[in-house]
């Protein structure tokens, strides 16, 4: 099939149109905003030690007009690859070259059909079989609860962590729960019938049961444990049995996407401006007519939410430069270490003039800049209308591999691949992952979109909550 090439709007002429059609201005020029308050917290960043990931096995048929806030039904699908999500058990190979992990990843599937996982083990254990591959069926554990969509790190949890451990010694984790929007609101990220809606109605308008799906995991994560920290060691004792630490919740009261939000363990976040445009004042005079003194005095408000609730002290913000819908910082852009970002390159010449100006930016700020090239590649999707790059910055790190999506051109996912090889050395295992064709990487929505990882000390706790104890002995 013979490629298309459609010229994409600047993102002076996206915010022009924005402006144009909603009366907010568009964002300002890139910024740093600090906050040195003391907090007991810190963000968990991507790369840090992981013990499972959440993926979504979401239906296909959307509900009639006057349920709309049902979640899909029917035929179920997962938005990545079989291929992907036995990687990511990260097992290691039968062709000799093993890669054995003493620590496993286990698969949370976001599915509310028990009856459904005998399914969905015998379809990954085919692909493993097909690719030689190693699966543990017994990694794999449903998370009762049915999603709106399979974009996982859009509305899962953030994790934070506790910088003193407490009076057992023990490391303090809690979840930072923010408001999932599906509306845009800014130069970028308006969705087909949103227009005329504030962003600050965004919460459970369209997808109710995505925002609910952080609630549910926590529950699903921490119920257990309760209840073995509730039991005895035999029906005659009152002495209960050796306590595992739940993890604790927090509500930063801010409207984001999990897409628009890079963080370093050191407490450093990166966003385009969509999140300012998002989050409205109490003290806007006209919340819908932002000027260039409000979106300072937003992110000036965001900055100190994400410092009580997140445990950041800076935050770099913005203007997307790549023209697209959407405003999702990691379809640019991403921390591969506290001291190290990758950004794309673009063929378009005004694009990659914004793409240069962030790497610059990034570079003044003291890190270490890898770049990568991201060619047009047009992809039909359902509705046959053509999607934008490659997308090889919407990637997951995860322990010490890197899935990166590939779009099928040799050289280019080639010089991807070893791009991240060379930012990150050869301790790191890069692997390059081609999307399904029914549900195709884009270069607004990848692998990075539709997976979201969970801290290894919270995945250990979880599972020894599981184990049968022996009562009456210690």
């Amino acid at each position: 099939m013979e490629k298309k090439h459609f010229r994409k709007q600047t993102a002076k002429e996206l915010a022009a149109t924005f402006q144009h059609a909603t009366g907010l201005c568009p964002p300002g020029k890139d910024n740093t905003y600090t906050c040195d308050e003391k907090t007991p917290i810190r963000p968990v960043a991507e790369y840090e030690p992981m013990g499972g990931v959440l993926v979504a096995y979401i239906g296909t048929e959307a509900p009639d007009a006057k349920h709309k806030q049902l979640p899909p039904s029917g035929k179920r699908i997962f938005g990545v690859p079989n291929e992907l999500i036995v990687r990511m058990q990260q097992l290691g190979s039968k062709d000799g070259k093993i890669r054995a992990e003493k620590e496993p990843v286990h698969i949370f599937v976001l599915c509310d059909d028990e009856d459904e996982k005998p399914n969905i083990v015998a379809s990954l254990q085919k692909t493993a079989d097909k690719e030689h591959l190693h699966f543990k069926p017994e990694l794999v554990h449903l998370i009762p609860w049915d999603p709106d969509t399979y974009w996982t790190r859009d509305y899962c949890p953030w994790w934070v962590r506790y910088t003193e451990p407490d009076d057992e010694g023990e490391a303090v984790y809690a979840i930072s729960k923010h408001i999932y929007t599906s509306l845009g609101g800014g130069s970028v990220g308006l969705i087909e019938g949103a227009e005329e809606v504030s962003p600050r109605q965004g919460s459970g308008i369209f997808r109710c049961n995505d925002d609910y799906g952080a609630v549910k995991i926590s529950d699903f994560l921490n119920a257990p444990i309760r209840k073995h920290n509730n039991a005895a060691w035999g029906t005659n004792s009152d002495e209960k049995l050796p306590q595992i630490k739940t993890h604790r919740w927090f509500f930063s009261g801010l409207l984001n996407v999990g897409g628009n939000y890079m963080v370093t363990s050191k407490g450093v976040i990166a966003s385009s401006y969509l999140v300012a445009t998002q989050n409205e004042l109490p003290t806007d005079k006209d919340p819908e007519k932002p000027n260039e003194t409000d979106l300072k005095d937003r992110m000036e408000y965001i900055m100190e939410q994400a410092n009580r609730f997140l445990g950041a002290n800076t935050y770099h913000v913005f203007t997307d430069p790549t023209g697209t819908y959407i405003g999702h910082i990691d379809c640019w852009g991403k921390f591969l270490a506290d001291d190290k970002v990758i950004i794309g390159e673009s063929p378009d010449e005004k694009i990659n003039e914004g793409l240069n100006r962030i790497a610059a930016y990034f570079k003044v700020k003291g890190f270490n800049v890898t770049r990568v090239f991201a060619p047009n590649i047009y992809v039909a999707n359902e509705s046959g209308e053509p999607a934008t790059t490659a997308p090889y910055t919407n990637s997951l790190i995860l322990n010490h591999h890197v899935y990166v999506p590939i779009c099928g051109d040799k050289k280019c996912d080639k010089d991807a691949v070893d791009a991240y090889q060379t930012a990150l050395g050869r301790d790191y295992v890069i692997e390059g992952i081609i999307g399904k064709p029914e549900t195709p990487w884009l270069g607004t929505d990848a692998l990075h979109c539709r997976t979201n990882a969970i801290p290894r000390t919270i995945v250990d706790r979880w599972l020894s909550s599981q184990k049968s104890v022996a009562f009456g002995k210690k």
